[in-house]
């Protein structure tokens, strides 16, 4: 064993000896489940359920641990294609054209029986079973993709356990030329059957045959599952245990089949579809024994043309109902869609493949509250995402534009402008200020059920009197309320990331699980206003407080408190945060304590981000493996699979910086805060050399954690970009405050 596995054992040996929670694994009860059912309900969402039109599927999750699911995969809109490939490989993947060719081996393939064609593709002869064709081509597909995604991890890992599987599904559709001759939608439509393959493509039991449809002239191409041929078909696999996935076929037809639909006639269209799953889902049921078998219940991709949550549940024997979580979002009712490979695994015993980016699903939180009372809180998260994703553009639109603003106002201010007009300018720059706490508060409120102005109507009046408040209480000195503001940025969301992180889900300025890049911890956006303003306020403090050695501090424990909280896994759990702190964190020591910048201290700096990024991971490794945020995980992987892994999550963090910054509003504060600097270079260049000097300490500090908070995170322009909007609002109240040689502080 290697000294790097011998330390990691040591670690996590140390780690049992620490009570750790008392959220109960997913798998809970039995110890060996003999049989699992996995329902594939592709499109269902929460807002589909207990309205009278699914007794069976209400039924089922009221006795279940319920969860609202992240789809999100190497896209933002995920297809059946996408999502079965995530599935198959227990990490995000990408499908292929042709993942829903899977066929059984005497079934007709262009005029020749499948398992011929089949044995000349891969030299893997089958007399029975399902054959899925796309396997080379989905591993061609993911190895020219930055997720290392092991296609086929999920069905080989079953097999190497001997446990069976089986898939049933068949949403293929057909439509007619104008002649009457059958023309396919899609060859195939099969991709369901694909999450169970081995690495040679094989499912060793199932149908997926047209022989599971009856024709149905209202249905969807004219096609439905012939209930009682899908049910014959499950019991038979059922009678064999281990896994059985069996997809609702019907409600994936019906969501392909919405272009070729009248608007009006589509509702009604996805409800008879849904309808019938649930009767097709009841009558399965009746096979299954709650005291023994487990049921799993995902919809592996949102409909078309619609980025939602979808609904996970899980009923295992002796389960108490209640909210599922996973180490992937480390939020309770919400898991992802890499989640389900490796809770499938979990649920049979079989150990996880380290090439899985998921994690199991675990019960959380009460099982008190009725079915339909946690359906309408994960339908409410579901419809939160939706109004926070459609409010980012104009809440940032109108956030760049208001910069501009200020800088308008200041020219007049300096041009034409007496002491009222410098005070009205000075008060907007702090209403800007507050305007990025305000939209955090604003997740407090469910603004996604009230008319739209009473959302722009909350921030803008929280903000402005926010700005007033700090006026009032810090009229005696011209930097009180700056600082005040200034604090307000940087406390809300150090004691937000205290608090686990509640108001960065579904805000403006945090993130939504739609998105999914985060789950949990410190965004990309909510950092580069932390940051700002934690230097920002180590600069102002040091020439605020009159006493030097306690000023400064006071100034520096400032940024020592951020870079605790940014990086703490169980706080902000940011690695790219962390490695461009500390080396800005030092630029500021030296200059606070009147050192030079050499050589060898980039070096140290360098080489202190790294043990700092180091402790942290030690301390992610002695917490219990499912608690651990990705920084532990990506050490995990690193041990398994070396610095590849490394590579491959660095490589995929520099093609998203890059993808954004010509696509990303923020990209356009870059300008606007290079023109304001030029614009005081020109205008008022003495106002230029005693805001240099209020805030001298912060400037470099500011300038170094800009560029490497731009170059370490995937979000790339974003974090300057906010950073740019917090200096900006902070030098237009200097500038209209500022008069060459007056004291600030007095």
């Amino acid at each position: 064993m290697s000294r790097a596995r011998r330390l990691r054992w040591a670690v996590l040996v140390l780690a049992t000896a620490v009570p750790w929670g008392s959220t109960s694994p997913a798998g809970a009860g039995p110890a060996v489940t003999p049989r699992v059912l996995v329902l594939s309900l592709p499109t269902l969402a929460w807002n589909d359920l207990y309205s009278g039109d699914t007794p069976a599927l209400d039924g089922l999750l009221s006795e279940s641990a319920v969860g609202a699911m992240s789809v999100r995969d190497v896209l933002a809109e995920t297809d059946a294609a996408d999502g079965y490939a995530a599935v198959s490989a227990g990490t995000r993947a990408r499908g292929v054209p042709t993942s829903g060719q899977v066929l059984e081996p005497e079934e007709d393939y262009f005029g020749t029986a499948a398992r011929t064609i089949f044995t000349r593709h891969t030299a893997f002869e089958a007399d029975a079973g399902l054959l899925a064709f796309s396997l080379p081509a989905l591993v061609k597909r993911n190895s020219d993709l930055d997720y290392d995604a092991h296609i086929g991890a999920l069905g080989q890992a079953l097999a190497d356990a001997g446990v069976p599987r089986a898939a049933i599904a068949n949403a293929d559709g057909f439509l007619h030329d104008r002649a009457g001759a059958l023309l396919p939608d899609a060859p195939y439509q099969r991709s369901a059957a694909s999450s169970l393959m081995d690495e040679r493509g094989w499912v060793p039991a199932g149908a997926v045959t047209r022989a599971l449809l009856e024709a149905h002239p209202a249905a969807p191409y004219g096609v439905r599952y012939d209930a009682t041929v899908v049910v014959a078909a499950f019991e038979k696999a059922w009678a064999a245990g281990g896994v059985v996935l069996v997809e609702g076929s019907d409600m994936a037809r019906a969501d392909r089949y919405l272009p070729v639909t009248a608007a009006s006639h589509r509702a009604d269209l996805r409800r008879e579809a849904l309808r019938a799953t649930d009767a097709l889902v009841a009558r399965m049921l009746e096979s299954v024994d709650p005291a023994l078998d487990t049921v799993l219940l995902v919809a592996p991709y949102h409909r078309s043309g619609s980025i939602h949550l979808t609904v996970a549940g899980l009923r295992t024997p002796g389960q108490v109902p209640g909210f599922l979580r996973s180490a992937s979002t480390r939020r309770t009712g919400l898991v992802t869609l890499v989640d389900i490979a490796p809770t499938i695994l979990d649920l049979v015993g079989v150990e996880r493949p380290s090439s899985m980016e998921g994690r199991r699903f675990e019960r959380a939180g009460s099982g008190s509250d009725l079915g339909v009372e946690r359906a309408a809180h994960l339908a409410g998260i579901d419809d939160a995402a939706r109004y926070r994703d459609r409010m980012v553009a104009p809440v940032a639109v109108v956030f760049s534009v208001l910069q501009v603003g200020l800088w308008a106002g200041v020219a007049l201010a300096l041009t034409r402008g007496g002491d009222r007009a410098r005070r009205m300018v000075g008060l907007g720059a702090l209403v800007m200020l507050s305007y990025l706490p305000a939209t955090y508060l604003a997740g407090i409120m469910s603004f996604h059920d009230i008319a739209p102005p009473a959302y722009w109507a909350f921030v803008g009046g929280l903000a402005a009197i926010a700005a007033v408040l700090a006026v009032v209480i810090g009229r005696r000195r011209v930097l009180d309320p700056l600082l005040l503001c200034l604090g307000l940025v940087f406390g809300l969301l150090a004691v937000d990331m205290l608090a686990g992180a509640p108001l960065q889900l579904n805000t403006v300025f945090g993130y939504s699980p739609t998105v999914g890049g985060r789950f949990a911890g410190m965004g990309n956006l909510a950092y580069g206003q932390f940051v700002a303003a934690a230097f920002l306020l180590c600069g102002l403090l040091t020439r605020r407080l009159s006493a030097r050695s306690f000023g400064t501090a006071t100034a520096f424990s400032v940024l020592v408190v951020a870079i605790v909280i940014d990086g703490m896994p169980f706080w902000g759990s940011d690695v790219g945060g962390v490695l461009a702190l500390v080396p800005a964190i030092g630029v500021t020591a030296a200059r606070l304590l009147g050192r030079r910048v050499r050589r060898r201290s980039v070096a140290l700096w360098a080489s202190a981000s790294l043990a700092v990024v180091g402790l942290f991971a030690a301390i992610d490794l002695a917490r219990p493996a499912d608690r651990r945020t990705h920084l532990g995980r990506l050490v995990e992987a690193v041990a398994d699979h070396g610095l590849g892994s490394l590579e491959t999550v660095a490589t995929r963090k520099l093609g998203a910086n890059l993808g954004v910054i010509t696509s990303s509003v923020w990209t356009a504060m870059v300008p606007v805060g290079l023109a304001a600097i030029v614009y005081l270079l020109w205008r008022a260049p003495g106002h230029v050399r005693t805001i240099r000097d209020t805030i001298r300490e912060s400037l470099p500090g500011l300038v170094v954690v800009g560029f490497l908070g731009f170059a370490l995170n995937d979000s790339g322009i974003a974090v300057p970009g906010l950073m740019l909007g917090v200096v900006n609002a902070s030098l237009v109240y200097l500038t209209v405050h500022t008069v060459p040689a007056i004291e600030l502080a007095s």
